[in-house]
């Protein structure tokens, strides 16, 4: 072969080489460019998938607060000294202490509050002893005798046989009862008496020590609570105990065992309207 053509020859195919890799570059430059300037799904490349953003919706809050009512609500006295003109009434106006009157603390509690919502600021022994033994007679029907009334007895007597009503509380608080005297509501509580550690009225340990009263009043200053003691015969007009002694011995009468050892009880008391 002549040596002039084979030189000839490997020229032209460098050429041709030559164009080839000039044409790929044109080609890989061009590429590049439509890539850069074209949406990735449009040239066939998977979508990068969007983070998603958690939306939280807020809760919508109020600036009134709901509270459910309970049958007793518990109010703070604003006012550290109130008390209520009760006529004080001994439950033996004419100090015979015989028969019933020797056991007349509920019928005594009874006449006091009755008298108070009638307007009464001082009641005779006379008009007392008149109401009680109206209040005797109901009891001995009803009930066959007038000893130790309970809660639902106190009740009924209220209810049926006198100018007011009656509801009872157990387990009341300090301020339930201060805020009934705020409204000008006397409140009768019952108790067992020998625990009142009161020397005018000479409980026996041995006996029922049932006792009632009416509560009048209440002095923050001090905290105690103002009463009428019907069973005492020296001080019991705006006699004086203390929040805790008064409190711890409120029990309603239990007839079960004869004894003042139920719940913790008071009558709250309003006019009939």
């Amino acid at each position: 072969m002549d040596f002039k053509f084979v030189l000839l020859y490997m020229k032209i195919i460098g050429y041709f080489v030559v164009l080839l890799l000039v044409l790929g570059a044109v080609l890989a430059v061009a590429w590049f460019v439509v890539a850069q300037n074209t949406p990735a799904n449009k040239i066939g490349l998977p979508s990068p998938t969007p983070t998603q953003t958690e939306m939280i919706t807020p809760i919508p809050t109020s600036t009134s607060t709901i509270i459910t009512p309970t049958s007793t609500p518990t109010i703070s006295a604003s006012t550290d000294l109130v008390e209520l003109p009760v006529p004080y009434i001994n439950e033996a106006p004419s100090n015979n202490w015989t028969g019933p009157w020797k056991n007349a603390c509920e019928e005594a509690s009874i006449t006091m509050v009755e008298k108070f919502y009638q307007g009464e600021k001082a009641v005779s022994a006379s008009e007392a002893e008149s109401f009680m033994t109206m209040l005797f007679g109901k009891e001995n029907a009803l009930y066959g005798n007038n000893v130790n009334s309970d809660a639902a007895q106190f009740k009924n007597l209220i209810d049926n046989h006198t100018t007011y009503k009656a509801t009872i509380v157990t387990n009341p608080t300090i301020d339930q009862i201060k805020q009934q005297i705020d409204h000008g509501h006397p409140v009768i509580s019952l108790h067992y008496g020998f625990e009142l550690n009161n020397p005018n009225i000479p409980f026996l340990r041995t006996g029922s020590s049932y006792h009632t009263m009416v509560i009048i009043g209440y002095d923050d200053s001090k905290q105690q609570f103002i009463v009428n003691d019907d069973g005492d015969t020296k001080a019991g007009a705006e006699h004086r105990y203390d929040y805790d002694l008064f409190m711890s011995t409120l029990h309603d009468f239990n007839y079960a065992d004869g004894k003042a050892d139920g719940l913790p009880t008071v009558i709250f008391t309003s006019p009939n309207l």
